[in-house]
């Protein structure tokens, strides 16, 4: 077998490993929730970002969705992370940087989560809300 085909080799071996992990471990499974909520905070994706929501009003998300289209996240750095029930509950502090569209200066706030284990669905959801920029 030639270098590339055993890189190629292991790479698979390695998706599907990890993929079948996040079945069976809770917190391999926050990991990825987790990154997913960062990455559309970060874009300012927040209808995206919505769907990590647990058991929220659709019109109230709806609304608060139009108020943070106003604004555009420039940074969305950990700050602390804690697991409070192991494989059921986190909770983590981020700050979040961001500026109103017609506003350009640039604020910083801490978005206090706490997310929960749902095994039925094998997801985690967030409890807490979309963040409240001001």
């Amino acid at each position: 077998m030639n270098r590339a085909s055993i890189v190629a080799l292991l790479l698979i071996s390695v998706l599907v490993g990890c993929s079948s992990l996040q079945f069976n471990d809770p917190l391999k499974a926050f990991e990825e929730a987790n990154h997913g909520y960062r990455q559309a905070i970060s874009w300012s994706e927040f209808m995206v970002a919505a769907t990590f929501l647990k058991n929220e009003d659709e019109a109230q998300v709806e609304e608060q969705i139009k108020l943070l289209d106003n604004y555009k996240v420039t940074a969305y750095e950990l700050r602390t992370m804690t697991v409070v029930e192991e494989y059921v509950r986190v909770r983590q502090v981020v700050k979040i940087s961001y500026f109103r569209k017609d506003d350009l200066v640039v604020k910083s706030m801490a978005d206090d989560q706490l997310w929960e284990y749902n095994p039925e669905l094998r997801t985690w959801q967030l409890t807490t809300g979309l963040p409240k920029l001001r």
